[in-house]
């Protein structure tokens, strides 16, 4: 790929992916990521790699819905 190709590859990202391609492209450019380990970061690689952490993960448990929430359950359990 030519650089005038990947010019015109971002032009055509929607806007929601500039973010995340942003991510990518530093890391590469300023070495943090070997480019070698670049298809790490491919879109189905990931897919398939958030796939596998939640089979390995199991159910969070109760989850509250805010800070206030969950300081009261904390506040609620008794210490022997």
């Amino acid at each position: 790929m030519t650089r005038a190709e990947l010019h015109e590859l971002v032009e055509r990202l929607p806007q929601h992916a500039l973010d995340r391609t942003a991510v990518l492209l530093r890391g590469l450019s300023c070495g943090r990521i070997d480019p070698d380990q670049a298809w790490f970061w491919d879109s189905s690689w990931l897919s398939g790699e958030l796939e596998a952490d939640q089979e390995a993960t199991p159910e969070p448990g109760l989850v509250y819905k805010n800070a206030s929430a969950f300081k009261t359950a904390l506040r609620g359990v008794h210490r022997d």
